[in-house]
């Protein structure tokens, strides 16, 4: 079988700033920054790489759930959680994982009525354990159960954020936040608009099966992470707009950036 002689397509590599091709010739691999011919920004090698597509094309293909709102002055970006695949992944494993810790949940609940009030009515789901655990016992078993009784709680709100969660980056001029959570119960974390470096995808500072989760990450006044529940299109489109907004403040580059986005809710 002869082998084939065509060559392999070079890698694409676009500036993390405008979105424009930077040739291979602009990459300083030994600094670890890339010059871009375009815009003439410098940028870490890492963001280069990881930049998958031209900035453009991933704003004007947003993908479904996404989108960016104007009231008055300010702009809300908006970015669903729901995920049908996870929201079924966390639903089977919260049911098995609440399912047996409910077991020891029932029967610690049955000695601490033991120790504090008396006999366990005939109702009462767990057994009549007899001779009755011990006041320190019981105490004991609480403290064990609550990191398992924890880890329950959190699957639950996996559950419910994979179904109907979102979040949400409010932009004004003087102010800014990012709000994370269900409908109205959602937790918000404000900075400083006019004090942002950079946008970035980074990763979560917890690990899940000894892997870190990607994230997007606003270095600012403080340093926020946030959307690790998001899919990766959705992360992709929202670090690409609040890039493309911080690093490119002027009306007019903020008027293009939005024009854009219209353009693409509207399909034309």
């Amino acid at each position: 079988m002869p082998f084939s002689t065509a060559k392999p397509r070079p890698v694409e590599n676009y500036c993390p700033v405008c979105g424009e091709s930077i040739p291979v010739e602009s990459i300083n691999i030994t600094e670890g920054v890339a010059l871009c011919p375009q815009c003439g920004q410098l940028s870490r090698l890492s963001e280069v790489v990881s930049q998958k597509r031209p900035i453009r094309e991933i704003l004007a293909q947003p993908p479904t759930g996404c989108s960016v709102t104007e009231w008055g002055q300010d702009v809300v970006v908006y970015a669903s959680c729901r995920s049908i695949s996870s929201f079924i992944a966390a639903l089977l494993f919260s049911l098995f994982w609440n399912g047996i810790v409910s077991v020891f949940v029932v029967v610690v609940a049955g000695a601490i009525y033991t120790n504090v009030v008396g006999p366990l009515p005939a109702w009462f789901p767990a057994p009549d354990m007899k001779p009755a655990m011990s006041p320190g016992m019981t105490v004991f078993m609480c403290l064990f159960l609550t990191p398992f009784v924890a880890i329950g709680l959190g699957l639950i709100v996996a559950m419910i954020m994979s179904l109907a969660g979102k979040v949400e980056v409010s932009l004004a001029e003087t102010q800014a936040s990012v709000r994370t959570g269900i409908s109205f119960l959602t937790r918000r974390s404000r900075f400083d608009p006019a004090a942002v470096r950079r946008v970035t995808i980074g990763t979560s500072n917890w690990q899940n099966n000894e892997k870190s989760t990607p994230v997007i990450v606003i270095e600012a006044d403080r340093t926020l992470k946030f959307g690790s529940m998001l899919t990766e299109e959705r992360r992709e489109w929202m670090q690409a707009f609040l890039h493309q907004w911080f690093t490119r403040p002027e009306p007019n580059q903020r008027l293009e950036l939005l024009t854009l986005t219209r353009r693409a809710a509207s399909g034309f």
